[in-house]
């Protein structure tokens, strides 16, 4: 029992860590969100327009967006992903099971991002955000032996982990 009490704990202390650094404020203009005419990123933005971050779950991805749900940020501007990243991370830590590949690829997505940083831009991000996203993946490689967890610490949001 000790274990799933330490693991609920974890969990509990990276959503806060996670709400405090990117902070719960409206959100942007659809038009930032996604800016791109084709057909799949038009539905990215009509799926997330004036949906706060926190309000997004995994049951809402599942029963409401018709597509691929883990690739919506691939598609976002910087100012979308650094605005809806943090449901992404809180689904990851409090739904990785059950999340299949929304959850699932979340680690592998992150690694993609940084290594396209002139498009994406999560270099940008403040050291709370940066921080926080790294306990994200340490805890995906601690609790599920993520292993693009364990890559993506290892590229680059290792050196934003404490005690490093």
């Amino acid at each position: 029992m000790r274990e799933k009490d330490s693991l609920i704990s974890r969990r509990e202390n990276i959503r806060d860590e996670v709400e405090k650094a990117f902070k719960k404020e409206g959100a942007p203009d659809a038009s930032q969100i996604v800016a791109s005419l084709l057909p799949e990123p038009l539905q990215i933005r009509a799926f997330f327009a004036g949906k706060q971050w926190w309000d997004l779950t995994l049951e809402g991805f599942c029963h409401d967006y018709i597509g691929d749900a883990s690739a919506c940020l691939t598609f976002m501007t910087p100012l979308g992903i650094d605005y809806y990243l943090p449901a992404y991370l809180l689904m990851a830590v409090e739904r990785y099971e059950e999340g299949d590949v929304l959850t699932q690829s979340l680690a592998y997505r992150l690694s993609l991002y940084i290594s396209k940083d002139a498009t994406y831009r999560l270099s940008f991000l403040n050291i709370e955000k940066q921080k926080a996203i790294a306990s994200v993946l340490q805890f995906l490689w601690d609790g599920y032996e993520d292993e693009g967890a364990a890559e993506a610490i290892e590229d680059f949001w290792g050196g934003f982990l404490r005690g490093k």
